[in-house]
């Protein structure tokens, strides 16, 4: 086997080389008589030689490429059909995503008007027990408004009593500062006027020393001032040359001024003790009608506390009349209703005595006629059965076993009628594999044999085309067998198969070799080898099926049925050697 590199080729001349094969093919073997069963695919290896898909060259067989319109058309078909379950598979999908949204969304209603119903029956529940709470809030508040004025009414005289002897030594305290402040003012008085006095002791004194000297005209009595006097006494102090005046007027200074400064404090400490007099005063006024009001208030608390009292003792006094008389009334309707109720109860305990009484004698009427009816029917009984002779016990017992029997018949005619239909639908489903078994037998071994007749083709093609590799016999001119006819089902209102009319139809399913070049590398290598079984064979140790039961009316018609598989197997088999694998060995 030579290898033949690859070359482009066009299409005109790649048709012109294929119809030079088959040309040479036909002088070879002398004879176009067998041109169909001929040309068909042959087995083959691919042979890579690059990395890249190009870069491959391949030996193989014409007759691979001859169906290659069909098996394009049957791959149109199947993408065609692809597309069309795609189609489909969307729309589906489509559907189930529309349903199950919609399922989704009814839960999703159902889930929410649940929740709403939770919510409202959990608002409603919390609503009542803000309720109770409250009520029971307001129960406690009323208890602890009534203990809080009971223990108001007890502690407000304490209070009172209390608040009037504190206001009451407050005011004994203020009488004291009040009176001690009125003897300050009043020693204080007593100081401006001997101050007073000791002023105009010295002023005199002056005036008279002044008078002692010769007055000028305009230094008269009359035409002075105290304040010119004062200016006078200075100059005199100032002017005099005695040494022993000097001092005294100033130390008379000295006094007046210390004494104008004292009366100036004393002045301030008045007005400061005559505001704090009046605060005071106010003060006291303020607390006087504190006072008032809290008499007036405890006088109104005393009253609406007698008030009180006298209510509650009315009422209570008014509530133990009541409860005598209730107590009264109760007993007197008790008496009377145990009287009635007593006087009920005899009545009708002694109604049901006599009710009893006639019910019991009734009852023992009636079961003595029914003992009586009984006896009676027993009598009767024994006259029928003593009447009965045994024929007719033994044409009932027979008539009922009869119809268990029928029954029985009809169970099984039911149960055999179903197994019938199961026995014919796995009969049915057994012959139908059957002639696909023999159909793929025929095939392996009609194309195993033209693989071993065809060893000696070979042809290269161009990377374009889909190529393989075919391995070339010496001593395949010689080798020239007679074809086999293929095995067709014959069903009722067909013709037996002939070899000419069979020729056009023969449309066998094989493995055809991957092409190598673009867009086929998702074919895989491992389907170039095939494996044939023998057309009658089966192994050993499988046991062959057991017949089917038949019925009646489709006995005749199974039997003539499967004489004439058996004639038509004689007729159309052939003998044929044990299944074996054809590997074609390459060189490189």
């Amino acid at each position: 086997m030579a290898l033949v590199k690859p070359r482009r080729l066009d299409r005109s001349d790649y048709a012109f080389a294929e119809q030079g094969l088959q040309t040479h093919v036909l002088d070879i073997l002398g004879s176009r008589e067998n041109e169909v069963d001929l040309f068909r695919p042959s087995l083959a290896d691919q042979h890579k030689v690059g990395f890249f898909t190009l870069d491959r060259c391949s030996q193989t067989d014409v007759t691979e490429v001859v169906d290659l319109k069909q098996m394009t058309e049957i791959i149109q078909i199947l993408l065609q059909d692809v597309t069309n379950l795609r189609r489909d598979i969307n729309f589906a999908k489509h559907v189930m995503q529309a349903d199950y949204e919609k399922k989704l969304q009814e839960k999703a209603l159902e889930l929410y008007c649940r929740i709403n119903d939770k919510v409202t029956q959990l608002e409603r529940m919390h609503e009542d027990r803000v309720d109770t709470v409250r009520r029971a809030f307001r129960q406690q508040l009323a208890d602890a408004i009534a203990r809080i004025s009971v223990l108001y009414s007890k502690n407000m005289e304490n209070k009172i009593q209390r608040e009037k002897s504190k206001r009451a030594s407050d005011k004994d305290k203020l009488g004291e500062q009040y009176k001690e402040m009125q003897a300050t003012i009043q020693r204080s008085e007593q100081v401006i006027a001997m101050l007073k006095m000791q002023l105009s002791h010295y002023q005199q004194q002056q005036h008279n020393n002044m008078e002692t000297e010769s007055p000028a005209p305009s230094d008269r009595p009359s035409n002075r001032t105290p304040s010119s006097y004062v200016s006078s006494v200075e100059e005199l102090s100032i002017k005099s040359k005695s040494p022993d005046i000097n001092p005294e007027l100033e130390d008379l200074r000295e006094e007046v001024s210390g004494m104008s400064r004292k009366i100036n404090k004393l002045e301030k400490t008045i007005d400061t003790k005559e505001e704090n007099i009046t605060g005071l005063n106010q003060e006291i006024a303020k607390l006087k009608e504190l006072i008032e009001n809290e008499k007036a208030v405890s006088e109104k608390f005393k009253k609406e506390t007698e008030d009180m009292k006298a209510n509650a003792a009315q009422e209570q006094a008014s509530s133990k009349r009541l409860m005598a008389k209730q107590k009264e009334e109760m007993k007197r309707i008790m008496d009377e209703r145990m009287r009635e109720a007593r006087e009920e109860a005899l009545l009708q305990a002694q109604e049901e005595a006599n009710k009893m009484k006639d019910a019991e004698q009734n009852k023992l009427q009636i079961l003595l006629d029914q003992k009586k009816r009984l006896e009676e029917m027993l009598l009767m009984e024994k006259k029928k059965n003593s009447q009965k002779s045994q024929h007719e016990l033994d044409t009932e017992k027979f008539k009922k076993n009869e119809d268990r029997l029928r029954d029985e018949i009809n169970r099984l005619k039911g149960e055999i009628e179903k197994i019938h239909k199961i026995w014919e639908k796995k009969f049915a489903i057994l012959q139908q594999s059957m002639h696909a078994l023999k159909d793929e037998s025929y095939i392996r071994q009609t194309l195993q044999r033209q693989a071993a007749t065809l060893h000696h083709a070979s042809v290269s093609y161009a990377a374009d085309t889909p190529v393989g590799i075919m391995a070339s016999s010496k001593n395949a001119a010689a080798m020239k067998k007679p074809v086999i006819p293929d095995i067709h089902k014959k069903t009722a209102g067909q013709t037996p198969n002939v070899q000419g009319a069979s020729a056009d139809k023969d449309y066998i399913s094989y493995t055809v070799s991957a092409p190598s070049g673009r867009g086929t590398a998702m074919m895989s290598v491992d389907e170039h080898q095939v494996m044939s079984d023998g057309e009658h064979e089966l192994p050993s140790d499988i046991a062959p099926l057991p017949d089917p039961p038949v019925r009646k009316g489709r006995r005749s018609r199974q039997k003539q049925q499967l004489k004439e598989d058996l004639n038509e197997e004689e007729v159309d088999s052939r003998p044929t050697s044990q299944s074996h694998v054809v590997v074609v060995p390459s060189q490189a």
